[in-house]
């Protein structure tokens, strides 16, 4: 049976991974347009230990790869509850913003791609995501499935127009192919997501 620490298993570090992956991008021309190095701080990110957590992150970790990200143009603060708050000007707010939907697409292409899945869909407020599989997909613990929830997290994190700075949770439903059947629902990171080739089939047979 797979369950979310199998998955944080083969993922942990995740967040240093990603927040590293934009590195090599080429740095903006200082010389041209306003200067994104002395702006202003115009927003307070909140990265709360929950979500830390989730991706085998901890705030003192993230918050030495969100200064080599940004070359400490990134501000941070680690909180005494384990959480992270990141002060970032309009720039990069906008790198990250484009960096976890990058990743959004790219983490649905990957899972879209296994032979095991029909469909993924991901709610508009990135709050809730539908797999729709055939039983194989219990045979494998697939990590793009957690690298999903994880960029469907951050940007919860990274809108401004809702109320999930501080708080994320993802509702992540297993639907089986063929019948339409209800495999496995759960919301992380609250949330133990656990199925089996087993369970999948006691799902289908309980539907039939």
């Amino acid at each position: 049976m797979h369950t979310r620490h199998e998955f944080l298993a083969l993922s942990a570090g995740m967040l240093a991974l990603l927040t590293g992956c934009i590195g090599s991008e080429p740095e903006p021309d200082r010389g041209e347009g306003p200067d994104v190095w002395t702006q202003p701080v115009q927003m307070r990110l909140t990265i709360p230990e929950s979500y830390l957590a989730f991706t085998g992150n901890t705030a003192d970790g993230a918050a030495r790869d969100y200064a080599d990200y940004s070359d400490g143009n990134i501000a941070t603060s680690v909180l005494e509850d384990g959480s992270l708050e990141l002060y970032v000007t309009d720039h990069w707010y906008g790198r990250l913003r484009t960096m976890w939907e990058d990743q959004l697409g790219k983490s649905l292409d990957s899972l879209g791609a296994s032979e095991a899945v029909v469909s993924v869909e991901v709610s508009d407020g990135c709050d809730a995501v539908a797999v729709t599989a055939r039983p194989s997909f219990a045979d494998h613990a697939d990590t793009d499935l957690y690298q999903l929830v994880a960029a469907c997290g951050f940007l919860q994190l990274l809108d401004p127009g809702s109320d999930w700075q501080g708080n994320w949770a993802v509702e992540v439903t297993l639907l089986d192919a063929e019948t339409g059947a209800e495999v496995a629902r759960g919301t992380l990171p609250a949330d133990e997501l656990s199925y089996s080739r087993e369970s999948w089939d006691e799902a289908v047979s309980a539907g039939a």
